[in-house]
């Protein structure tokens, strides 16, 4: 295991960390990163720039960004925050060269709303958990990130997120009011929707195929048409508890 010269490890067993973190960024007590740490690439420390945005609300922009160098600083202009880091040597490792640690924006940036909780984050979070368990469940997996991110990821937050990359779709989520466990969700593309009225015939076809997913059950429900091929064409579907007519209509 490398050490930086403060003798820092590079790799820790603090549970708030990814694998192979180096930075304590959690804790109150501590200064966060510091001068001359050493990662093992640019991309963890780009990664545990994120955690460190992610948790102490504020986010970050690329001043400078190629491969021998690292370049950032507060998205709020008038924040001094800044960092600067550099490849060492002609080796992949980078070390933080400068780095101006005061904040005067206020971090408020809330987590579960962060820009930087992405799919590969959020991979990153929990794949060590992955290797020692490999029947981690979605439900553990939120629990797991909440406890150490102060992030929650409530399944609405998908239909958000698809309806901001797919503009005029139609998605609604339901969910047990009492328990949150999911009841139903149902999916129309806008662009599965401008296929069935320029491309197919006026007239639907209603399918259901049970699913049967390890302890998963429900059933997929959809609407078809024939396009010009004669072939089926998705324009809806839903994903349900069970076939019902509630949930069909």
């Amino acid at each position: 295991c490398t050490s930086n010269k403060h003798g820092a490890s590079l790799e820790t067993t603090e549970p708030f960390h990814l694998p192979g973190s180096s930075l304590e960024l959690y804790d109150d007590q501590t200064k966060g990163a510091e001068v001359e740490q050493v990662f093992i690439s640019k991309e963890q420390l780009q990664m545990e720039l994120t955690n460190y945005a992610i948790t102490r609300g504020f986010n970050w922009k690329y001043l400078k960004n190629d491969s021998v160098r690292l370049t950032v600083r507060c998205n709020v202009d008038v924040c001094p925050w800044r960092l600067h880091a550099s490849v060492i040597r002609q080796g992949l490792e980078f070390a933080i060269k400068s780095l101006n640690n005061i904040h005067s924006c206020g971090c408020d940036i809330m987590s579960d709303q962060h820009p930087r909780t992405s799919k590969k984050w959020v991979a990153n979070a929990v794949k060590g958990k992955l290797v020692d368990k490999s029947t981690y469940r979605a439900s553990e997996m939120m629990r797991d990130i909440c406890r150490d991110y102060s992030i929650s990821f409530p399944y609405h937050q998908y239909s958000e997120r698809a309806l901001q990359s797919n503009p005029g779709s139609v998605l609604s989520l339901e969910v047990d009011p009492e328990t949150q466990r999911f009841k139903r969700f149902f999916i129309c593309f806008q662009a599965s929707a401008y296929g069935f009225e320029v491309g197919c015939r006026p007239m639907l076809f209603l399918d259901r195929t049970h699913i049967k997913q390890h302890k998963v059950q429900g059933v997929i429900l959809a609407a078809s048409a024939l396009n010009g091929n004669n072939e089926l064409f998705t324009i809806a579907y839903s994903i349900a508890d069970s076939e019902t007519y509630d949930n069909w209509v």
